[in-house]
């Protein structure tokens, strides 16, 4: 008989590889969207690695957090939830940057273009998926926590998925910003 950890985990993987189907689906539809900023194919595969790893560092500090009793499962301001909040959005600014930096000096080196809305576009879209992941990401953590489950089993596979998908509505959502202004 599979242990409570395994189910919880197996349950997890399932969602995570239907949301990836869903997210490289989502991607394909709108393809056309994405190749009208040269070079923003060199951001994406960064870009929707970034959303996942980061949020998953967030859940898993919060985690622990929940599972030593210094943080209660609840939206309430305080130092351990505040900081890690801010940390996570400039993280997430930081590299958002860095990959809008390497697109703009490859597209310049290859090209010798220089296309600024690559840098934008990146920016753009690492403020708009922090504004959508980063609560997404508390209010499952702490949810999963109350329901009784480890958060360190499911959110690892839950906040890719829900990371790829964020990251792709974000990079569309920009460009349509971008390319309407």
């Amino acid at each position: 008989m599979a242990s409570r950890n395994f189910k919880e985990m197996i349950v997890a993987e399932v969602i995570s590889m239907t949301g990836g189907i869903f997210a490289g689906s989502l991607l394909a539809i709108f393809i056309d969207k994405i190749l009208i900023i040269p070079g923003l194919f060199i951001i994406l595969p960064g870009f929707l690695e970034m959303r996942g790893n980061i949020s998953g560092s967030l859940s898993g500090r919060l985690s622990t957090h929940l599972h030593l009793g210094t943080l209660q499962p609840y939206f309430k301001r305080g130092k351990i939830l505040t900081e890690n909040t801010i940390a996570t959005f400039l993280l997430v600014l930081l590299v958002s940057f860095m990959l809008g930096i390497f697109a703009l000096l490859t597209i310049y080196f290859i090209f010798h273009a220089l296309v600024f809305e690559v840098l934008y576009v990146a920016l753009l879209a690492g403020i708009i998926s922090n504004i959508i992941e980063i609560p997404l990401t508390i209010m499952a953590t702490f949810f999963i926590f109350r329901k009784g489950h480890d958060p360190n089993n499911v959110m690892g596979p839950y906040v890719t998925t829900t990371g790829d998908i964020v990251s792709i509505v974000s990079l569309l959502a920009a460009i349509a910003l971008l390319t309407w202004i």
